[in-house]
């Protein structure tokens, strides 16, 4: 690196034309950073243990499947427990987004057997389990409340018509802390109560490897009933509400190759026109003993430089800009993904190899051309 002096000189001869294609390349990167940090957040396995198993109707969660259900898939071999869960979709205060969360009602007592990796003090979890008109909350969704225990909530019913009044009995920790659970039983004067329905059963196998088999069996025992059932993994139940959005990560992938393509045009040709500007000084160069080789390494050197420079700043940049969208994602129903959206040194590492690699690809053509400059034909150019 010898001549590092001169290649860091050479970045800065026009510093206007050098911020502004920096700045080009600083929004790429952030671009990059944010749309792989949200590719791994969607492609994320919630499920700690992997063997939660999600049950809804074959048609779609528009339908609903008998509570009878229950008695059977419990005698499945490989079930640990089942659970009913009823999706409320209530407005608490107003229909603004920042007041949206999830609010599944569930079996208080199956709960914590299915969730196990789901952390609520003892205590609070037997008083939610005795007391019928009340729930718990993800520690995330009572610090954006200020909740306390034994505050009381109204959430007004959309399609179900019913208002709940609920207390606070119980604050859990866990990956996703955007959700409330009540009782099934707080229910059972409403309509879909009285229709001996439910939306979903949750349950879990005892081991990850029996989550296929468990589905497999489930589907089997209901597949020629009035209300077919489709089993799933609670990770294939989570991603269908990302392909309700069609091929996100598709679109996503191909953003990322788009933006790509068009800063490479223009730090190619920002690097073609500064190469252009210094012929008669390449040539002097040559004639003062700098070899083809210097000269193509000096030049490409300095689009690496330059786009290294812009991929830190955008790296930088980045964190910052996560944090705040993955805060402002927690109040909005992709809330689940959310707690998985930040930077991770791969995704930092990525961001480096591909400010290196726009460098690289930006740079070939000018350096190579700027290299085979004839001595006798760069001084005959006036500049």
């Amino acid at each position: 690196m010898k001549f590092f002096h001169l290649i860091w000189k050479n970045v800065f001869r026009k510093k206007t034309r050098t911020f502004l294609t920096m700045g080009s390349i600083v929004m790429v990167l952030v671009l990059i950073v944010i749309l792989t940090s949200l590719l791994k957040a969607l492609s994320y396995d919630q499920n700690a243990g992997g063997n939660r198993i999600v049950v809804q109707h074959a048609t779609g969660l528009a339908n609903f499947m008998p509570l009878a259900y229950r008695q059977r898939i419990e005698q499945i071999p490989g079930v640990v427990a089942v659970a009913p869960e009823i999706w409320f979709g209530g407005v608490y205060k107003d229909d603004k987004p920042e007041n949206f969360f999830g609010q599944l009602s569930t079996d208080p007592e199956s709960w914590p057997k299915i969730f196990d990796d789901y952390r609520i003090p003892e205590d609070q979890l037997k008083t939610w389990q005795a007391e019928r008109d009340s729930f718990i909350a993800g520690k995330e969704l009572v610090n954006r409340y200020h909740w306390k225990i034994g505050d009381r909530i109204r959430i007004r019913g959309t399609y179900i018509a019913t208002t709940l009044d609920l207390v606070l009995r119980g604050v859990y920790t866990s990956i996703d802390e955007a959700n409330i659970f009540f009782h099934n039983k707080y229910l059972e004067n409403s309509w879909l109560g009285n229709s001996g329905q439910t939306g979903i059963f949750y349950l879990r196998a005892n081991t990850a490897e029996n989550v296929a088999p468990v589905c497999s069996a489930i589907n089997g025992m209901f597949e020629n009933s009035s209300a077919p059932t489709k089993a799933m993994s609670e990770k294939q139940f989570q991603l269908q509400f990302t392909e309700m959005m069609g091929n996100v990560k598709l679109f996503i992938r191909a953003v990322m190759i788009a933006v790509l393509f068009v800063i490479v045009l223009i730090v190619a040709n920002t690097i073609a026109m500064s190469a252009r500007e210094r012929v008669t000084e390449i040539a002097v160069m040559r004639a003062l003993g700098f070899l083809q080789g210097h000269v193509l390494s000096i030049v490409l050197l300095e689009t690496v430089v330059l786009s290294l420079l812009g991929g830190i700043v955008g790296a930088l940049l980045s964190v910052p800009l996560i944090q705040g969208l993955a805060a402002g994602m927690k109040h909005t129903p992709v809330a689940p993904f959310a707690y998985n959206f930040r930077v991770t040194g791969a995704t930092l590492l990525t961001a480096f190899l591909v400010s290196v690699g726009i460098g690289v690809v930006s740079g070939i053509v000018p350096a190579i051309r700027s290299s085979r400059i004839k001595v006798v034909d760069g001084l005959r150019q006036v500049v």
